[in-house]
Order: structure tokens, then sequence, then C-alpha cells
């Protein structure tokens, strides 16, 4: 799969599971910065500004996210829902996440890593792994298939 086909099929997956769940989810252009789906529930006004990370199928290594993403948002309702595509014909997995959570999480996560015994380089790299790895698995745990996170019902 195409890694621009592998996103767009994330944030349809998160918008028809938001929807099939009574909310009206609308995706944005590609051009909109942090905003994958705008996500509103029309019966009590709360609404979610939701960035979608999609994992492909395959994929060994959990979640690349970058830098920005350990950077505090301004965005009012900001969430992350982490997609894991897993394999045609089976259901995805998610990881429904408050974007401070997740980026205070990446923050602490990278210096841990950078103030490991092993003398490394810094990266612009984060990876959050709750499939192979303890503590990212413990941390996630809360958020996985948790759609009630984004307070919109």
């Amino acid at each position: 799969m195409q890694k621009g086909i592998i996103g767009v099929a994330g944030e349809y997956f998160a918008a028809a599971e938001l929807s099939q769940m009574g909310i009206v989810a609308t995706l944005t252009l590609k051009n909109t910065p942090s905003i994958d789906i705008l996500a509103t529930n029309l019966e009590n006004g709360k609404f979610a500004n939701i960035q979608v990370k999609t994992m492909s199928p395959g994929n060994k290594q959990g979640w690349r996210l970058s830098k920005k993403d350990e950077e505090k948002s301004t965005i009012k309702n900001h969430y992350y829902v982490l997609v894991n595509l897993q394999d045609v014909g089976k259901l995805p997995e998610y990881y429904i996440i408050p974007q401070a959570k997740l980026a205070k999480y990446l923050y602490d996560d990278h210096r841990g890593w950078l103030a490991g015994n092993i003398k490394r380089k810094d990266t612009t790299m984060r990876i959050f792994d709750p499939y192979r790895k303890k503590i990212p698995k413990e941390f996630g745990e809360k958020y996985k298939n948790n759609w009630k996170i984004l307070d919109l019902f």
C-alpha cells in the first residue's frame, strides 16, 4: 500500500467509527495543519479536533511520529487517533489519546531514550509502540479502542 493511501485509509476508518456512533465526522482538506477530522455531536454541541496517524499492515516499529508531535498544542479539544490497519479484512485498532498526554509521553520517552546507557545521537523521530514495548503498552492501555476519551458523548 502506498504511503499516502495508508494515511487516507486511517482517516476514513476513524471517521467511519465516529459516524457509526452518531458523531458528524468531516475530513479536512489536506493542507489543514494538525487536524484531519472535525468531529461534532449535534445533540450536545461537543466537538473534537482530531489528528490521525496510521500504521500500515506489516509495520513492526509502531507509529512513527516527529518532534513536533511532542509539542503542546494550542488547539482546543485536540486529540490523536492512532490507527493500526493490521491486515486486509481485519478491523483496525485505535488509540484515542488527548494531544497533551501524547505530547508529554513522547517528550518524556525520548528524553529517557537519549539518557540511556548507550550514547545516542538526537533525532527528530519519535516512536509509539504499544505492541512490543512494555512502557508504551502500559501508557496506551486505557486509550486502546476507547472512543469515550474524546468526550463527545
